[in-house]
């Protein structure tokens, strides 16, 4: 009997294991992103920065044109998280403010390149009530409430997730992509091309 219990938690280990290496990378949640001089720059870079528009979504939104994201100590810093080289995205850097009332929908981002891409959410500020939610490979509801500084990181085609939208307060956030190739998914080229307009 005894024996019987040590099969069934090796198995069970084993399948853990499994899941953790080719699912590891489907949400990656990290505190204290940037360091201060990074902060700092991306804040006046941000208030310097008067292309102010609407997306479809009804959010504030500027398009940065920063490579703070972008440079070798981060690069190296997500490359290790996903287990992949990741390189800079030539879809644009995004400011976007969530205000009262605003939120995003469900749903699971667009493969744009031939091997997901990682859509990450950087928290700039957030004093707001809301929440990131995802949904696992498991069917478990998540809940996150992002810190300032901290980076989210979501594989393309990968978990459906969402913004509860916003009670009280507001959230700053910046929406950039890191990618393991330049290859883009032909299947997608429209939304692709949506996304290098920054009509997303």
């Amino acid at each position: 009997m005894k024996k019987k219990y040590i099969i069934i938690i090796f198995i069970i280990i084993i399948i853990l294991f499994i899941y953790h290496k080719y699912h590891s990378d489907y949400m990656i949640y990290i505190d204290d992103f940037l360091n201060d001089d990074d902060i700092r720059d991306l804040k006046n870079h941000i208030k310097n920065n008067n292309n102010i528009k609407q997306n479809r979504n009804n959010l504030l939104t500027k398009t940065l044109n920063t490579d703070i994201f972008y440079k070798k100590e981060y690069i190296n810093k997500i490359s290790e998280l996903v287990g992949k080289n990741v390189y800079k995205s030539y879809i644009p850097t995004e400011y976007r403010l969530y205000n009262k009332s605003q939120g995003m929908n469900w749903h699971s981002d667009v493969l744009l390149y031939e091997i997901p891409q990682y859509e990450c959410v950087y928290t700039l500020s957030n004093d707001s009530d809301s929440t990131t939610d995802y949904i696992d490979h498991w069917g478990f509801h998540h809940k996150v409430w992002t810190k300032p500084n901290s980076l989210m990181i979501v594989r393309a085609d990968g978990y459906l997730h969402g913004v509860n939208p916003v009670n009280k307060g507001k959230r700053e956030i910046v929406k950039l992509i890191y990618t393991p190739t330049d290859k883009i998914n032909k299947r997608n080229i429209n939304a692709y091309n949506m996304a290098l307009n920054g009509d997303t």
